[in-house]
């Protein structure tokens, strides 16, 4: 079996075919390849002929957001010829960025100025770190199934019962566990092995264990035997509803038995996030524009928090 090593990709037609968007498409085929406008119109006539030919999964990703952004409708074909490999053999290579067809010992591109080496370097920059944020995710999910079997056991345990109300359950996810949900007047505050959902006037909120810093229970003002009122403090503000963004939530529940309790104390306080970079759970959370962060006291490495996936998602900076 051979390796599909490029891509070709042909033109299907032009989202706009008014004149603007034939005089777009002209005027982008001049920028990302050394034909004509008059030799891109004539493309425009032709669905045998590719616009491009045995260029490289970057090359193609690059030219593919450049097409689709100029509303051109195309078709990506595998090809198992090395990319460019008929130029090189002629002595002549493409450049990786404007794809212009250039003498091999150049040094940086005769058209935009691309600096070859650097350019080279750059890629294996941008592929080390896509390599990190993979093996950060994969480390992030392994945990996350990790609590999800520990919640199976725990149900298994506990002979636990939750009833959920539609709103939430349309948020969980298939593997998401369920084990534990207590009565509010607002509606239950359910546990899973992931979060803490629960339903508030602005829509239904999302916790992360992990993003719990305390967890109260008190009377309050109620009066004995009318139930508790649970309150919960987080390292970071979120957001709820269209303005709002609190870092303290609190429901008045009904009755609570010492199970419930102690089985919401142990899974508000079981876990923290681990920095994708380093491994280390020390980290320092912010909110930037609506978004949760984490910033690793360690390393340094930047996180997005996933409320919904329950998740930190290391930022691998450009």
């Amino acid at each position: 079996m051979i390796a599909t090593v490029s891509f070709d990709i042909y033109l299907l037609g032009l989202k706009d075919p008014s004149p603007a968007g034939r005089a777009r498409f002209r005027s982008l085929m001049a920028r990302l390849t050394d034909r004509t406008p008059d030799d891109a119109e004539r493309l425009l006539e032709s669905r045998e002929i590719p616009l491009f030919h045995a260029i490289s999964q970057a090359r193609a990703g690059a030219v593919v957001q450049d097409l689709e952004n100029a509303g051109v409708r195309i078709e990506i074909r595998p090809n198992h010829v090395q990319a460019g490999q008929a130029d090189r053999e002629a002595g002549m290579t493409r450049c990786p960025r404007c794809d212009f067809l250039q003498k091999v010992d150049l040094e940086e591109c005769a058209r935009c100025g691309l600096v070859f080496a650097k350019w080279e370097r750059e890629q294996v920059q941008r592929m080390q770190r896509e390599k990190r944020l993979e093996d950060a995710l994969s480390h992030a999910i392994q945990l996350r199934q990790k609590w999800d079997k520990r919640a199976t056991k725990y149900l298994e345990e506990h002979h636990l019962t939750a009833k959920v109300p539609p709103e939430i359950r349309a948020r969980i996810h298939p593997e998401e566990i369920v084990f534990l949900a207590i009565e509010s007047p607002d509606g239950p505050i359910v546990l899973t092995s992931r979060r803490l959902l629960a339903s508030r006037k602005d829509g239904v909120v999302s916790v992360p264990y992990e993003l719990m810093a305390d967890v109260d229970f008190g009377k309050g003002l109620l009066k004995r035997g009318e139930g508790s009122r649970v309150q919960i403090s987080l390292h970071a503000p979120i957001s709820i509803g269209a303005e709002a963004s609190v870092k303290k939530l609190s429901w008045q529940t009904g009755p609570i038995s010492s199970v419930e309790r102690d089985v919401f104390l142990n899974w508000s306080f079981s876990r923290k996030f681990v920095c994708g970079s380093c491994g280390s759970t020390e980290l320092d959370y912010r909110v930037e524009r609506r978004q949760v962060r984490a910033r690793c006291t360690r390393c340094a490495t930047d996180h997005e928090i996933d409320l919904d996936e329950a998740i930190a998602i290391p930022i691998i900076m450009e």
